[in-house]
């Protein structure tokens, strides 16, 4: 039996788009977690745990807490922008009527 991984990376990204991708909010929260866990990462210390012995368990925190941060930042300006998109998409109702 052969497994079709093609129709599998559709449904995954399928998947994907419409729990993480779908609205201003989601892209923005998305991206910056993706941000924050990229920035971690390339910033994080080579060799550590050689170095610094528990440093490489201390770092995953980092990562996780660097994470949920610039996550809830990219909410917070997702939010906002939706915001602004509804104040004028209302204004300019109110205008037309």
């Amino acid at each position: 039996m052969q497994f079709s991984y093609r129709a599998t990376a559709r449904f995954m990204l399928r998947q994907f788009v419409r729990l993480a991708w779908t609205s201003t909010q989601q892209k923005w929260t998305t991206s910056f977690v993706l941000a924050g866990v990229t920035l971690a990462t390339i910033v994080m210390p080579r060799l550590g745990i050689a170095v610094f012995g528990t440093a490489f368990a201390g770092w995953w925190l980092a990562v996780f807490v660097m994470t949920v941060f610039l996550g809830l930042v990219g909410n917070r300006l997702g939010v906002g922008r939706d915001m602004a998109i509804q104040k004028r998409q209302t204004q300019t109702d109110k205008r037309r009527a």
